[in-house]
């Protein structure tokens, strides 16, 4: 059920990184995407954080040895949001910048 939208990415210091999307329901103005982002980012492990309220979905750059997608999930789920399906792709790669 929970998958990876990109597997195989370094982050900056040569971690590996997975993006994944997370379906997102309740959110209804830029403060929901707001409020949504800031309580991602604080977990250990998340890199990078993209909301929208429009797709009602948060898609997530995180350190699968520090966090992982139920983490990620219970974090929108105490911010009083309702989280969705999680989109599982694989496939890309990069390097550390």
């Amino acid at each position: 059920m929970f998958g990876s939208l990109f597997s195989g990415r370094r982050g900056r210091w040569g971690h590996r990184l997975e993006t994944t999307r997370i379906g997102i329901k309740g959110m209804t103005c830029k403060r929901c995407e707001r409020t949504v982002k800031k309580a991602l980012l604080t977990k250990n492990g998340v890199r990078e954080v993209y909301v929208s309220r429009a797709n009602g979905v948060a898609t997530v750059s995180f350190d699968p040895d520090q966090t992982d997608i139920p983490q990620l999930t219970e974090v929108i789920l105490r911010k009083g949001y309702v989280p969705g399906p999680v989109e599982e792709k694989t496939g890309e790669t990069g390097s550390a910048g």
